[in-house]
């Protein structure tokens, strides 16, 4: 798929892979959606992306707030045509420490930002994607899953 003049949305999208991302989407021509816990830190003043971004403070966990980043793509574009899901956390744990076993709320809160909130961004874009008119190739949208090297750990 082409991304110029396409709308995306990244989850993660303020820092590391997510925030890469971002950048090369803006530079390809598409307008982007940050959605993240965090505002995207230096380098998001360019010139050329002025008007093309926004950020919605998001918290993948959170229902209704995935839905307020969908929202925010609506409201700001007009549409929604691609989501990329690079959110993620890893908290390196031992299984059994000195003190005892790993924590078990650490291992809940990874599971539930990983994988029960990439889940509830597919579905949520899917819905606001569904309402898209194929173009000519018979596309209504594109979805995007990462994962880093920590998914090995």
């Amino acid at each position: 798929m082409n991304i110029a003049n396409r709308v995306c949305l990244i989850t993660g999208g303020a820092s590391g892979l997510g925030a890469a991302t971002a950048k090369m989407a803006l530079d390809a021509g598409a307008r982007v959606v940050i959605a993240d816990m965090n505002a995207p830190r230096e380098g998001w003043a360019q010139a050329e992306w002025e008007g093309r971004w926004v950020h919605v403070k998001t918290d993948v966990s959170n229902e209704a707030s995935g839905q307020a980043a969908v929202q925010m793509a609506m409201e700001r574009f007009g549409r929604l045509d691609v989501l990329i899901n690079a959110a993620g956390i890893a908290s390196a744990e031992k299984i059994l420490t000195k003190n005892g076993p790993a924590s078990l709320e650490a291992f809940t809160r990874t599971i539930t930002i990983n994988l029960i909130g990439t889940f509830d961004a597919i579905r949520i874009a899917a819905t606001a994607m569904s309402q898209n008119e194929p173009d000519e190739f018979g596309e209504r949208g594109a979805i995007v899953n990462t994962a880093s090297v920590a998914a090995e750990d």
